[in-house]
């Protein structure tokens, strides 16, 4: 009897689906961490999925496979966190229902994340949003796609996990517009579209030929988009905008640069950080709080404006000035 497997099967079926319900999207994500251990078990230490038992599992080979997936595979360290993560959540839970393997499970449980430089966020100015939406001809088909797929993600400041898993019913194209984006951990909510969206989102869905079941956005093949999908048409797009004014654009962008940019949008334009907690589907507040803190210039503009009336400096007329002078020449 083989513990790992059976341990695994119950971490995926009973604990993920079941205990704390977790989302297709995170079970994806668990499912990718333990494809690619069992890949690192295969290539390096030639032991077949079929042959790996709880014992494979230990302090070294879990940090090696952590290696081999920064140094080998190129993943980034973020990634190579979410990995340790994910396995950190399965030992956790073999922990207590296989007791037996208590300490192999507590010493991989004290592997500590690797610790990375945050990068500052990237999002794109208004001017630059502008300019990017300006660049889609909206009477070819394909661009008409493109340009839906896009406003949509600037529009409902949704996740590409969310926006490729819309359905057309789920899409209220009549005042007022609305989307329901299903987020994480199951969470659903409803946000608003703007009416210019929502006319070209009704186009597109004619032109398409899109039935109330079907997802909203799919590929030539008649399927789901996927994130690379959507990324190559957002780069796609973005290097024809930058060609036409660089000086508005970064260097890179990717789908969540568009969300950014939505939430830093109506930060900027003084919408209270609870209303875009709830677009973004955010649990607390204090992750929302990351736009505010990003932003330089709005940070200037807030302490500024709470300055007013605190420390007030006015301008001297000449009177004071020479009168301010000739006390310095007294007393000092």
């Amino acid at each position: 009897m083989n513990d790992f497997s059976i341990l695994l099967e119950d971490f995926f079926l009973k604990y993920l689906s079941v205990e704390r319900g977790c989302s297709i999207n995170t079970r994806k994500n668990y499912r990718d961490t333990f494809a690619e251990i069992l890949e690192y078990l295969n290539e390096t230490h030639n032991i077949p999925s079929n042959h790996v038992q709880m014992e494979t599992f230990d302090f070294n080979m879990v940090n090696g496979f952590l290696d081999w997936l920064e140094n080998t595979k190129g993943l980034s360290v973020s990634t190579r966190n979410n990995r340790l993560a994910g396995l950190k959540s399965y030992f956790k839970y073999v922990s207590y229902r296989a007791p037996q393997y208590l300490n192999r499970c507590n010493s991989i449980l004290e592997i500590k994340a690797k610790k990375t430089a945050s990068a500052p966020m990237n999002y794109l100015t208004i001017a630059a949003i502008e300019l990017l939406f300006s660049c889609f001809n909206l009477e070819n088909i394909h661009d008409l796609r493109d340009y839906c797929v896009i406003a949509m993600l600037y529009e409902s400041g949704a996740r590409v996990s969310e926006l490729i898993a819309i359905k057309v019913f789920e899409v209220r194209l009549d005042q007022p517009a609305t989307v329901v984006l299903h987020g994480k951990g199951g969470k659903t909510r409803i946000v608003p579209i703007d009416a210019t969206v929502a006319k070209q989102m009704s186009r597109y869905i004619i032109a398409y030929k899109k039935k109330s079941d079907d997802y909203l956005f799919t590929n030539s093949q008649s399927k789901p988009l996927t994130r690379k999908g959507v990324d190559y048409m957002l780069q796609k797009h973005f290097e024809k905008a930058k060609s036409e004014d660089p000086t508005l654009f970064p260097t890179k962008i990717s789908p969540h640069c568009i969300r950014h940019s939505r939430a830093m949008h109506l930060l900027e334009n003084g919408v209270n950080l609870v209303y875009i907690r709830d677009l973004l589907g955010h649990s607390s507040v204090t992750t929302t709080e990351i736009y505010a803190k990003a932003n330089p210039e709005l940070k200037r503009k807030y302490i500024q404006a709470a300055s007013i009336g605190i420390i007030d400096h006015p301008d001297y007329d000449q009177k004071q000035m020479n009168d301010l002078l000739n006390w310095l020449k007294d007393n000092i």
